[in-house]
């Protein structure tokens, strides 16, 4: 098939659905289909890249510039798919990448929600959502929490709603590199005795970081933190600012749990890189990934309000039990869903 994938950015590294719309995009060139990326930035080598440019400042006038550019790149020639992993219409396939606006509006601000749509930004966004889930023939989530806010705030499209679970490459994210525990550290300067807490993303704010921060002071010095993404701070005390990290298995194979006490999130793929390592799992309800937590045997699934490390004091998890609870969620496996 020819299938053209349209986000504004796409590569290994970029983000979550920029990482998603990558490897999507390579496993289809290399099952034979014409790849083409809508895309103002793309790196993935061996598919076509259309350049839609974004242009001006500010998040107002980039979203305008990609949206028009885009579908002038797409009106010069046709595709049997068009499938949009960022709000963008017309589609053949819309997948929700991103959080719902009209969901994020009522958790992510401190200000009264009512005032906050108001605003030409959002009303662009809540706009382009709304257009998006209209016109597409089959809406992608990759969580049963997304399809009920769909179902919820959007209910004329979930009868063309399904859900396809992300994958996540094996070869890379898998027990054997906890091997490389005393190596990395050792590269860090943490001890065998250290327990070491993992927090992925560059959002810091929408990933929790503040909420892991005022926790972690709680907590006794044997207590460290990592965070990967966002600013490269380096070391604050007992917290390590590594900023942007290319080999994430080498931490997951370092730490002793992975933190992610998220306001909102579809789903945090390091969720499912970190169980494919053996690496335990705490995050709260409102990312969609606590899906495939096993509460108590994997992970544990905490709200804001309770959020608390002191049962993981105790806590043992089998590497091998979390790679078990997720051994099936393969790059294959999805996109044999995604064709079907």
């Amino acid at each position: 098939m020819k299938i053209s994938l349209i986000r504004p950015k796409v590569g290994f590294g970029l983000g979550g659905a920029e990482n998603y719309t990558a490897w999507v995009a390579r496993e289809l060139a290399r099952a034979g289909h014409e790849v083409s990326v809508v895309a103002d930035r793309c790196e993935v080598p061996g598919v076509r890249h259309l350049r839609a440019r974004i242009y001006g400042r500010g998040s107002l006038a980039k979203t305008i510039s990609f949206f028009l550019n885009a579908r002038r790149v797409l009106s010069r020639e046709r595709f049997d798919v068009i499938y949009a992993t960022s709000r963008f219409f017309p589609a053949d396939w819309v997948r929700v990448s991103d959080p719902l606006h009209i969901v994020w509006l009522n958790r992510g601000y401190k200000r009264p929600p009512l005032l906050w749509p108001l605003r030409p930004r959002h009303r662009l966004i809540l706009w382009l959502e709304k257009k998006s889930l209209e016109q597409a023939r089959r809406v992608i989530v990759n969580s049963r929490m997304v399809f009920n806010e769909i179902a919820k705030h959007y209910p004329f499209a979930t009868g063309k709603t399904e859900v396809i679970y992300n994958g996540v490459d094996f070869a890379r994210f898998n027990p054997s590199v906890r091997r490389l525990r005393a190596e990395v550290r050792r590269e860090l300067g943490l001890s065998e005795e250290d327990r070491v807490l993992l927090f992925v993303g560059s959002d810091w704010q929408r990933k929790g970081l503040p909420l892991l921060l005022s926790v972690l002071e709680e907590l006794p010095e044997a207590f460290k933190l990592l965070v990967a993404g966002g600013k490269k701070l380096g070391k604050k005390g007992r917290i390590y600012y590594l900023g942007k990290v290319k080999e994430m298995e080498r931490l997951y194979g370092a730490a002793d749990l992975l933190v992610l006490p998220t306001r909102y999130d579809p789903f945090a793929n390091v969720v499912l890189e970190a169980l494919a390592c053996g690496l335990p799992v705490l995050t709260t309800p409102e990312n969609g990934a606590a899906e495939i937590i096993r509460d108590g045997v994997t992970g544990h699934i905490v709200s804001k309000d309770e959020f608390s490390l002191f049962s993981f004091f105790s806590f043992i998890a089998s590497p091998e039990e979390c790679f078990g609870s997720v051994k099936n969620f393969s790059w294959k496996n999805h996109l044999r869903q995604l064709l079907s």
